[in-house]
């Protein structure tokens, strides 16, 4: 399942800024000519009988998927510096 919480967290590239005032997310979406979806390096529709369109969708919910688990790092790092 490539949009699971655990692949997402695993995946996902969150660097502090340059003076460490805040967190940065890079979400990195591949479409290859043959038709495949990639995020952050994981296949989406790597099936042989994949569906274009529905790789698509795929992507954007694992796009949304991963903001929400930034979203949760950046209350969480909020929390913890008493902001």
């Amino acid at each position: 399942m490539p949009a699971s919480i655990d692949r997402i967290r695993k995946h996902m590239k969150v660097q502090p800024t340059k003076r460490d005032k805040g967190l940065t997310l890079t979400v990195t979406v591949t479409a290859y000519d043959n038709g495949m979806v990639e995020v952050d390096g994981v296949p989406i529709n790597a099936a042989p009988d994949y569906d274009q369109g529905h790789g698509w969708l795929v992507a954007a919910e694992t796009v949304t998927a991963t903001m929400v688990e930034f979203r949760k790092d950046t209350v969480k790092r909020q929390k913890q510096k008493g902001a």
